[in-house]
């Protein structure tokens, strides 16, 4: 092999056009697929940065017969209590440990005034079932998870330590104050420690049991419900244990506290799957959009090694007879495909190292992805070692695709034909009708590209020019979360009534509502719920519905339209029977063809008091832009939040206020402030941003990157395309060089040399332009319905196969141009 790469590096360098144009095409298709894995790698694949993250199995609780209305599976994390149930009778774990992300209020003196740090709730084997040691100091014990309340420790992750402590040694033994409390730093995490999830860093860790201390829980506490999934469940199996027993382990013990516990656990069961795998459920739309990418990013690929392999074809023909002389001496036909092969290789080689520059380029525009939370995100789209293997892979299946047809053709043993001058035209018809069939692929691949960056450019104008269906614009957003400050349910609904009334007072203020969930924001509660007087599917007893807990005044504040009804107002309170507003989609779906007013519905696992459907709000995004249709309902913050919630503590008391102004949002920042100040100092304003910043960052930010990436793909399928069939045509030309010479000798004129070069070239395109609509009507209806595109425009689809057409006549003009300049006296003296 050794000798067949050095063969091949001399033979390329040889033919250095050739080499450069074929590394050249197949770097972007590389790169272009390399780009996207790069985006999904730092999103979805790259594993926990600790040792062995691969054997890490996290355990979900999977809820039946209760997501969507649909019977289909919905999977959550597991209660406390589930969790230490399964820890006690499992023997399949070496270790087992529970977590939860939650906000602190932190300050490094007592009267200094708390900063919102986000932070993980862990329980005392976690960093051992990680399987890392803190950098300075120790990490918990296991009795310091044992008492709820007991042990104030905490351990630092390793960046909060260093700009909040400048890295400093000291900090182990110092005392911080989270939630008022005061707590002892006994250690910091190592350097890039980010678990239990890659792609959000925790500032710092304390104890599980400290939870309700921290969060001024009533008893009985969140850590004793079971109903309240919050935790994430990661664990080691044991050497020997397979992850087969381990999960039929988990389900006969999910079985039986379905029995012991049938309120909370009738529908749910313990699953175990890979740590991957679990993240990979959480969101099955983003993985469809993210395989859609990366389909059409190898449709990039496969029109490039179209083009390499029209590359190598045409090579081919310059190398007949040296292949039909090394078989004649007794040369066998696998040596010379495997020489062949290693030609091939090593551009594909070459080309991947080429698209690291292309893939580097797209990992800077993913990095431009800029998520308006709180939440720390860690979006890190760096060319890693999974990148590096992954661009090394598509190298070789590319030097497969493009090089083993050649390889086969070029060594095929007819050397009679190949021998003797002038007696190898059939086989280069056949060569030509092959190159024919790339270039028709090459073709349809590069509308279908086209047609899906078109498309979504026009429906991202669309999307961006049309109303979001709530206020943009004169808005300010503050959050909130008493909870950092341990006030009770009673002390919270008083800070927010006061707060409401002053900020109400401020010159400048039109109108102003406290919200749980702010429009294209992460946010609101999951309820489970039964609407009275609807047949559900059969085995579904509930359906999920997002919803939001909303002061009176948020439709004035936010421009939601009530259409039918009314609005929530400040006489609903927690005397008066429950009421809710719903959006229209909620209402069409359970009640089409009549009103939604008056109707009711329960929470399923809450109590049994209804709650009745008093308005009907508009529809408007709620989380992005282009997300499809989907039911909400709008509860009063003033009534009591229904439980059966499979969304945490902290969001029931993480509010956000809503501010209406008159003038500039950013002259209200220093008066909101003051008012926060007077009110209590320890209080911290979390996420201060305007609507419209939020809005530039949730909409035309990430809408624009995908726009540029799906524009990319088409421009490099598109170029790829126009090259491939300008070589063909060169290609061909060659080939007919004595049937033009003698055209022309005998009076055909030169316009009609151009217009058979053209036909040739234009019959092609036009195949292609036709398999590629084709396509396009088989797949339109679910590639519309993923991107949630609600129009299609036909008269934009015909303008770009009018545009290839036209750019594909342009590519077959300049070879028609030469080979009508063509001097027949030369071409038949040659022949």
């Amino acid at each position: 092999m050794l000798q067949d790469f050095r063969y091949a590096a001399r033979a390329l360098r040889k033919d250095p056009g050739f080499a450069l144009v074929a590394i050249a095409s197949l770097a972007l298709g590389i790169g272009a697929n390399s780009a996207m894995f790069s985006m999904v790698n730092g999103l979805l694949l790259r594993p926990l940065p600790v040792p062995h993250a691969w054997q890490l199995i996290s355990v979900q609780s999977k809820i039946r017969g209760e997501s969507l209305g649909q019977g289909l599976l919905e999977y959550s994390p597991v209660s406390y209590p589930d969790y230490r149930d399964l820890k006690a009778r499992s023997a399949s774990f070496s270790g087992l440990t529970a977590s939860e992300y939650s906000p602190f209020g932190f300050s490094p003196q007592k009267d200094q005034q708390p900063k919102m740090k986000f932070g993980v709730l862990v329980s005392g084997d976690f960093f051992r079932v990680m399987e890392v040691s803190p950098a300075l100091g120790r990490d918990f014990r296991s009795d310091e998870d044992l008492v709820v309340g007991r042990n104030a420790v905490a351990v630092l992750g390793y960046e909060f330590w260093r700009t909040e402590f400048d890295g400093n040694s000291s900090a182990v033994g110092r005392t911080i104050y989270l939630n008022n409390i005061a707590f002892t730093v006994i250690g910091v995490a190592p350097k890039g420690f980010t678990a239990p999830y890659p792609t959000v860093r925790g500032a710092l860790y304390v104890p599980l049991a400290m939870g309700p201390r921290l969060a001024g829980d009533a008893q009985p506490n969140m850590l004793e419900k079971r109903d309240a999934r919050m935790v994430m469940v990661q664990g080691r199996l044991k050497p020997g244990v397979s992850l087969a027993q381990a999960a039929a382990e988990a389900a006969v013990i999910g079985r039986q506290l379905a029995q012991a516990y049938p309120d909370t656990n009738r529908t749910c069961s313990l699953e175990l799957t890979t740590d991957i795998n679990a993240r990979l459920r959480e969101n099955p739309s983003r993985i469809a959009i993210f395989g859609f990418l990366l389909a059409l990013a190898a449709v990039v690929l496969l029109i490039a090694c179209a083009n390499v392999m029209n590359l190598l074809l045409s090579r081919g023909r310059a190398r007949t007879r040296e292949i039909a002389v090394r078989l004649a001496i007794g040369a066998g036909r696998g040596r010379l495909i495997r020489q062949l092969l290693s030609e091939s290789l090593i551009i594909a080689l070459l080309s991947g190292a080429m698209g690291l520059l292309v893939a580097q380029a797209g990992a800077d525009l993913f990095s431009q992805i800029r998520i308006p939370s709180d939440i720390p995100l860690l979006l890190d789209f760096r060319l890693d070692p999974r990148v590096l293997l992954f661009t090394l892979a598509a190298s070789i299946v590319s030097a497969l695709v493009f090089g083993l047809a050649p390889a086969l053709q070029s060594t095929n043993p007819e050397l009679t034909p190949a021998l003797k001058a002038g007696r190898a035209d059939d086989a280069r018809r056949r060569r030509l009708l092959g190159r024919n069939a790339l270039v028709v692929v090459q073709v349809a691949g590069s509308l279908l590209l086209l047609v899906f960056a078109t498309q979504t450019y026009r429906g991202a104008a669309i999307l961006l020019s049309s109303p979001a269906g709530f206020r943009t614009d004169h808005l300010l957003t503050a959050g909130f979360d008493p909870s950092l400050a341990r006030y009770s349910p009673a002390q919270t609904r008083r800070f927010y009534q006061r707060l409401l009334e002053r900020v109400r007072a401020l010159p400048g203020i039109r109108a102003a509502a406290i919200t749980q969930s702010v429009p294209l924001m992460p946010g609101g509660d999951q309820l489970r719920v039964i609407p009275e007087g609807v047949q559900l599917p059969p085995g579904t007893e509930a359906v999920s519905v997002v919803s939001n807990a909303v002061s009176e005044d948020y439709f004035q504040v936010t421009d939601v339209a009530i259409l039918a009804g009314r609005p929530i107002q400040v006489t609903d309170s927690a005397d008066t029977p429950r009421v809710a507003v719903v959006n229209e989609q909620f209402a069409r779906k359970y009640y089409p063809n009549q009103s939604a007013v008056g109707r009711r519905f329960r929470v399923a696992g809450g109590d049994s008091a209804p709650i009745e459907i008093v308005g009907v709000a508009r529809q408007s995004k709620y989380f992005f832009v282009v997300e499809p249709p989907f039911e909400y309902i709008y509860l009063p913050m003033t009534q009591s939040t229904p439980s059966g919630s499979s969304v945490g503590r902290n969001l029931v008391t993480g509010m956000t206020l809503l501010l209406h102004t008159a003038g500039p949002p950013a002259g209200l920042v220093g008066p909101l402030r003051e008012v926060v100040r007077s009110l209590d100092a320890g209080q911290p304003i979390i996420g201060l941003r305007t609507m419209e910043e939020i809005v530039q960052v949730r909409s035309e930010g990430m809408l624009g990157v995908m726009v540029k990436t799906l524009a990319g793909l088409g421009v490099l399928g598109f170029v790829l395309a126009l090259a491939g069939l300008y070589g063909l045509m060169t290609f061909s030309v060659s080939l007919r060089q004595r049937e033009i010479g003698i055209r022309i000798a005998i009076g055909a004129d030169r316009i009609g040399v151009v217009r058979m070069v053209l036909k040739h070239g234009l019959t092609l395109a036009s195949a292609g332009v036709a398999i590629g609509l084709a396509l396009w009507l088989l797949a339109s209806k679910p590639i519309l319905a993923l991107i949630n595109a609600h129009s299609f425009s036909w008269s934009l689809l015909g303008l770009v196969a009018a545009g290839l057409l036209g750019a594909s006549a342009l590519g077959a003009y300049l070879p028609a141009r030469r080979a009508s300049h063509l001097d027949p006296n030369i071409v038949l003296r040659q022949e």
